[in-house]
């Protein structure tokens, strides 16, 4: 099959970065109208991020469910200071939500385990019948980073 590339004629508009800002914004702005049309409503959001090799282990709290859950983790509160969570669930699902994300609502089930950063606000909604824990680690940002990641700024910063 031959390509007809040539006879469509598309009109690219380019984007001044100046006043339309990089395509990173444009996107986020059009995931954003997204969430505020409620285009995404019934979908499930999960938190893919791959958790961390080499942690300390430096606690847990026992497994909880809708009748023991510790009643502060349904208010809006941080995790301990220098430490990583790492909310598992056993049975059932529960969402999370990061306080700093507006509209985000992420599902926390068996296959969809989810990183608690320090030092930033989010609260647990218990949605049905759940079962889970929360493992928490020493968190040292040197152990996490890329070590030989491309850094081209660092050339820039004064020390």
């Amino acid at each position: 099959m031959k390509c007809n590339c040539e006879k469509e004629k598309t009109d690219l508009k380019r984007l001044n970065p100046d006043i339309e800002g990089d395509a990173s914004e444009v996107i986020e702005e059009e995931i954003q109208e997204i969430i505020d049309d409620e285009k995404l409503a019934g979908e499930k959001l999960y938190d893919n991020l791959i958790f961390p090799e080499g942690l300390e282990k430096v606690g847990e709290t026992p497994w909880m469910n809708e009748k023991n859950v510790f009643p502060d983790i349904l208010k809006k509160h941080m995790a301990p200071k220098d430490k990583l969570g790492y909310l598992i669930v056993k049975k059932g699902e529960l969402d999370f939500v990061w306080e700093d994300e507006k509209g985000n609502v992420y599902t926390v089930d068996a296959k969809h385990p989810l990183i608690i950063y320090p030092e930033r606000y989010h609260h647990v909604i218990l949605t049905g019948p759940v079962e889970f824990k929360i493992k928490f680690y020493k968190f040292d940002i040197d152990k996490v980073k890329d070590s030989v990641a491309l850094r081209p700024g660092e050339e820039f910063i004064k020390r």
